[in-house]
């Protein structure tokens, strides 16, 4: 029964010096590391595409595509979820000349799914879709598949040991319960370490592929208005806005000219200033200056 605790206390050795090992043998040899990590590189392809439509044809273009996915069955195309809006159902957005945006949302076996974004390509285009966005990216999982694999490998050799001892029905009743927990939870642990495993090799297998369908949901007459009364709106908000900073800076202007000009004519009264002889003729003042 000591050596099932033990076996369970020194769980996670075989896995750290299996990646020890990995990193020493990279440093070692830079040479040949490269070549053999390329070759057994493990990496998770995912795509992102957008198509706009000037016409609400994507019921058909998604069909197609869709189809084009079942027909080659869910072992290398998986429909997960697709999204359609009906034309002219698109509530405030649709009313105000938004663009409606359906989507699709695929996973394709990962050594087709450069083939099947081509075909994807000419689906659209035949629906008279332009492309507006593609998105690719590449994650490396290659460390965490060797984790995982070496994680089940040492789960796996402990529970066939601890089961050993319990069937050898060595030991007391105490020893064996402890052995039959350990075991227990090895299983489990076990278990969580195949369900990764698994996970990380249908990330590798298989590419998530994501379809964005956008379009305007007005029929075209109605959409020219719109972008029409948008635009004269547009020119008319310019037109306030400009006329409105006028003002502002003129009416700044006329505050500092008006104060600056009542100043000095409380300075002038105050000390008895008189305006000049031509500007009190203009102004019919003829009476002598204090003073004369």
């Amino acid at each position: 029964m000591l050596a099932a605790a033990c076996l369970v206390s020194c769980d996670q050795a075989p896995i750290r010096k299996t990646t020890e090992k990995l990193e020493a043998f990279d440093v070692q040899e830079p040479d040949s590391a490269p070549a053999t990590a390329a070759a057994g590189s493990q990496i998770a392809y995912s795509y992102t595409v957008s198509y706009v439509f000037d016409r609400p044809t994507v019921a058909k273009v998604q069909g197609d595509q869709l189809a084009l996915c079942r027909r080659l069955g869910n072992a290398r195309c998986l429909v997960v979820r697709s999204t359609l809006h009906a034309p002219g159902v698109g509530g405030d957005a649709a009313a105000a000349g938004a663009a409606t945006v359906d989507e699709a949302m695929l996973l394709v076996d990962a050594r087709l799914a450069t083939q099947f974004n081509r075909r994807l390509d000419a689906l659209a285009r035949a629906g008279g879709a332009r492309l507006s966005e593609r998105e690719s990216t590449a994650e490396d999982v290659t460390r965490q598949v060797i984790d995982a694999n070496a994680k089940v490998r040492a789960k796996q050799a402990l529970a066939e040991r601890l089961l050993t001892i319990i069937r050898s029905a060595k030991g007391n009743v105490g020893e064996l319960v402890q052995a039959e927990r350990a075991y227990a939870t090895t299983q489990e642990e076990l278990d969580a370490a195949r369900q990764e495993q698994a996970s990380l090799a249908q990330r590798v297998a298989m590419s998530p592929v994501t379809i964005n369908y956008l379009y305007n949901d007005l029929s075209e007459s109605r959409s020219v208005i719109v972008k029409s009364l948008r635009s004269a709106g547009d020119t008319l908000a310019n037109s306030l806005a400009a006329m409105i900073a006028v003002i502002v800076a003129a009416l700044s202007w006329l505050a500092v000219g008006g104060g600056l000009w009542l100043l000095m004519r409380r300075i002038a009264h105050k000390r008895g200033w008189r305006r000049p002889r031509w500007g009190r003729k203009a102004s019919g003042d003829m009476s002598p200056p204090m003073g004369e």
